[in-house]
């Protein structure tokens, strides 16, 4: 009887062991993952000249080796920018310093204004400017006339307004294009004194490409053999526009013009 009952023990001892390694060699549920979502942003911005705070129109901005080129309101955007990664933003014109700034986006869009340093100074450039066409007038040399008609854009266009066509009547200042070296010539051929200058200069610069300028035309000359006095007082505005890398006139207009004869 008591053998019996040690067997029994045995037994049981034997079922509940067997029981505890099975439990223990089940393999136990893995909870679900979340799925993976991944999160874009927007990267949007103006570019603008430090100075004057106008727009850079050419401009190119570039991310992700994908540039972007700045139109007349200044404003680039690029989307689907991935969350988290370290970006470097980019901003290159010939007539700036380059620009880059390294960032981070966590967000649906984020704002990277930029502004740029020009190269030179615009204005110190256009009162240079000046100084070379009064220079080249002043000459009465016909080996000039080229140089002359190279400050002038091939787009130039004097002002309609009736002081304007005054001084385009009286053989001053040229119509269009294809009119500065008749003009120009003539003025050469007609005087043996000239002096061109330009006072009270008030530059206006819109980006290092734009500008235009507002000042007082003095020219006093002597006409012909006879060496007969002239003077001309104007009130005058210059329009100008970089073309490649030289400055040009692209429209010239007289707001009063008082001549002597």
């Amino acid at each position: 009887m008591i053998k019996e009952k040690v067997v029994l023990l045995l037994l049981f001892f034997a079922c509940l062991f067997a029981c505890g390694e099975a439990d223990e060699e089940l393999p136990k549920s893995k909870s679900p993952q979340a799925p993976l979502i991944l999160e874009y942003g927007t990267i949007s911005g103006t570019v603008t000249d430090a100075n004057t705070q106008h727009p850079i129109p050419g401009a190119v901005v570039t991310l992700l080796e994908q540039p972007f080129k700045i139109g007349g309101d200044g404003i680039y955007t690029f989307r689907d920018v991935l969350y988290g990664d370290i970006y470097i933003l980019i901003v290159e014109d010939a007539d700036y310093h380059s620009f880059e700034q390294p960032f981070e986006i966590y967000q649906e869009r984020l704002v990277l204004n930029v502004a740029l340093t020009p190269l030179r100074d615009t204005s110190e450039e256009l009162h240079e400017f000046l100084d070379k066409l009064s220079a080249l007038l002043e000459s009465l040399d016909m080996e000039n006339l080229e140089r002359v008609k190279a400050l002038f854009s091939e787009s130039y266009v004097a002002a309609d307004d009736e002081a304007t066509i005054f001084g385009i009547l009286s053989g001053l200042i040229p119509e269009s294009y294809d009119d500065v070296i008749p003009v120009t010539s003539k003025l050469f051929q007609d005087y043996v004194s000239l002096q061109f200058q330009f006072k009270d200069t008030e530059v206006d610069i819109t980006h290092a490409r734009k500008g235009a300028a507002t000042l007082q035309l003095d020219i006093t000359a002597e006409k012909g053999g006879q060496r007969e006095p002239r003077e001309l007082k104007a009130r005058c505005r210059f329009d100008f526009r970089r073309e490649q890398s030289d400055w040009k006139i692209v429209y010239w207009q007289l707001f009063e013009i008082d001549i002597r004869l």
